[in-house]
């Protein structure tokens, strides 16, 4: 007996394939998890390019406050059409969204996702989620902003924003404002710049505070000390919101010229009732132009009605193009995300 169990000690036949069936089972763990990861890679490029067309499709249309929706559909439709022709098409979802109508650049984000099974890697773990993201904006324009020439009333606070003008040209809400440059800190950069849409019409702000800096009392309007005064370069005239008392007096708030003049009609207010020329920018119809505008914040104890209480310009481009950082660019739109 002690022999006869020697000679199975010391048989080594078979081994190999003993070892065989125990290293198949991990083997073919492997190979099936590379066959579902390839799967999905695949799966997920067919469906990030089908997000980014989709994107890109639906920002072509949107050209205006008005095509918000028509961009969302037209969106819609390409990734139905591109989903439809994918595996597992029936398991995709996929929504597109436009931006606000007031937003600077028009644009639409479409996001898609799908949950792929899995073959041998479904005793692991039953589907792999893919999820993709797209988002397709206007080429738009780069405009340039120049305030190395911004002063202001050492009594006054002031400060400058840009704001897409409102579809119904009121007011923009304080959100919407994009500050510039003021004199109370918090800002410091004099050149500035930022992507408007081909479609877009910016108005410039003017926030004055009484006394914000040095306190005097009431100015020479009747406001009072730390008394916020808002002026839009939209309105007619734009100081209509602060003091809406003198609009059938007169308009002293801003005057605009064009190019190299900087000559302004100082100590009087030249400008009627009716808008201020270049009180709004369109890049699509200025193209190539600088406006520089000087603004009077109608404060003080009396108004010295010298339109230098702001003084910056803004430049449009000769044509609009991509300027985003690694954006890709694909007729008039750019794919962004």
């Amino acid at each position: 007996m002690r022999q006869t169990l020697g000679r199975f000690w010391r048989d080594r036949s078979g081994v190999f394939a003993i070892w065989f069936a125990v290293m198949a089972i991990p083997m073919m763990l492997m190979a099936g998890a590379g066959l579902d990861m390839m799967r999905a890679v695949q799966l997920r490029a067919e469906l990030q390019a089908a997000a980014d067309s989709a994107a890109l499709a639906g920002a072509s249309v949107y050209v205006s406050a008005a095509t918000g929706s028509t961009a969302q559909a037209v969106a819609n439709r390409f990734m139905a059409s591109a989903a439809a022709r994918m595996p597992y098409a029936s398991g995709i979802s996929y929504t597109a969204t436009p931006s606000a109508s007031g937003a600077a650049v028009y644009s639409v984000a479409v996001t898609a996702q799908v949950s792929l099974p899995n073959t041998i890697m479904a005793i692991l773990k039953n589907a792999t989620d893919i999820t993709v993201i797209a988002e397709a904006r206007s080429a738009g324009y780069k405009i340039a902003f120049s305030l190395s020439s911004f002063a202001s009333n050492a009594a006054d606070a002031n400060s400058i924003y840009w704001y897409v003008v409102p579809n119904n040209n009121g007011v923009p809400s304080d959100s919407a404002l994009n500050l510039l440059f003021s004199n109370t800190g918090g800002s410091s950069q004099k050149d500035i710049s930022a992507i408007i849409g081909t479609g877009q019409k910016i108005g410039f702000a003017l926030k004055n505070v009484t006394g914000g800096i040095s306190g005097y009392g009431k100015n020479g309007y009747g406001k009072s000390q730390g008394s916020v005064n808002s002026f839009y370069s939209h309105l007619s005239p734009p100081s209509s919101v602060a003091y809406p008392s003198l609009l059938s007096l007169f308009n002293c708030s801003l005057q605009t010229t064009v190019g190299a003049s900087t000559s302004v009609n100082n100590g009087s207010c030249p400008l009627s009732l009716g808008p201020v020329s270049n009180g709004t920018i369109n890049c699509a119809q200025s193209a190539g132009k600088t406006v520089n505008y000087y603004w009077n914040d109608m404060g003080g104890v009396s108004d010295d009605r010298d339109y230098n209480d702001a003084v910056f310009n803004v430049t449009c481009p000769s044509s609009a193009g991509s300027s985003g950082s690694g954006s890709q660019a694909t007729g008039s739109v750019v794919l962004t995300k």
